[in-house]
């Protein structure tokens, strides 16, 4: 008689206690619920649910809620979740604004599978880190797969292994960059660092084939020994390589002092990665470069080379 249907009450007892969201609010790249609640001095009881005020729609009057229903305490299961066909209980849990959900979770990790658990019950982690997971083996075969490409790319241009394998050894000189970058800027290693170590590879193999061909050049058009070679590729290909280098570093600057827990990562992988592989390159591409090509020409008995 009065119009009360389960969903206005499931309305009003929210509004009285957890609260009824009407709409959002961005403070930058943070979201910010706005909630509907009555103001309490006291924390709610159980005895406050029979005394919650209702408004009746069809008499606009205020009435309990024990006038128009018998509240008991029973044990129920609201809703039964499975995963993969297995009854799954989930545990969340939420992060300040600028904290890394990352480095938490590695604090976190070994103190709650120090947890004894009943027969029966298995701990699995979600969220942020399983995704993780779940990309990186299929990212990993991306990056093997990259690699082998550029492998035959640089075989049809050299036409010799050991130049291709040369150039590709400059890859973990990125790699000692981006480790390095990660640490300073204290940054996690997350997915888009590990995009980054992916962009960096194909960008450090660049470097390197500007100096070897440079290099080979010297030596097969003017008749340069292979020491000579190396110095001159060294000495000549410094600009375009710091050039080139250094405003790739530069452009990720902001994403870097951003501190953003997505892209920071990213700009510090790259931006280091760049700087650090580009001083490595100069210095321990062409020693790599002469001391391959030396042994290369003694096993093959042509004794003095150029």
């Amino acid at each position: 008689r009065l119009g009360l249907t389960k969903t206005f009450l499931a309305y009003s007892l929210a509004t009285g206690f957890k609260g009824l969201p009407l709409s959002t609010v961005w403070e930058g790249d943070h979201k910010v619920d706005i909630v509907l609640h009555v103001d309490r001095k006291t924390k709610p009881k159980y005895e406050d649910i029979r005394n919650q005020y209702i408004t009746a729609p069809m008499a606009f009057t205020n009435i309990p809620l024990r006038q128009v229903a018998d509240l008991k305490p029973e044990w129920t299961e609201g809703t039964i979740v499975r995963r993969n066909g297995v009854r799954t209980l989930t545990v969340k849990a939420d992060i300040h604004k600028n904290a890394n959900a990352s480095s938490i979770f590695k604090k976190l990790k070994p103190e709650i599978e120090g947890i004894d658990l009943p027969q029966g019950v298995n701990l699995e982690f979600g969220g942020d880190y399983e995704g993780e997971i779940e990309n990186y083996i299929p990212m990993s075969f991306s990056l093997l797969t990259s690699i082998i490409i550029m492998f035959v790319i640089l075989l049809f241009q050299f036409k010799e292994i050991k130049l291709s394998l040369l150039i590709l050894t400059t890859m973990p000189l990125g790699l000692l960059g981006a480790m390095f970058g990660l640490f300073v800027t204290m940054q996690p290693f997350g997915f888009t660092a590990f995009l980054g170590v992916m962009s960096l590879c194909g960008i450090v193999v660049r470097n390197g084939i500007i100096l070897v061909d440079y290099a080979e050049s010297l030596r097969e058009e003017h008749n340069l020994h292979i020491e000579e070679a190396a110095i001159a590729a060294g000495k000549r290909r410094m600009r375009p390589i710091f050039l080139t280098a250094s405003a790739a570093a530069v452009g990720v600057v902001p994403m870097m002092i951003s501190r953003s827990p997505l892209w920071g990562p990213l700009g510090a992988v790259i931006c280091f990665g760049l700087l650090v592989s580009m001083v490595l390159t100069l210095y321990v591409l062409p020693v790599m470069y002469m001391y391959m090509l030396r042994r290369s020409f003694a096993r093959a008995g042509k004794g003095e080379v150029k």
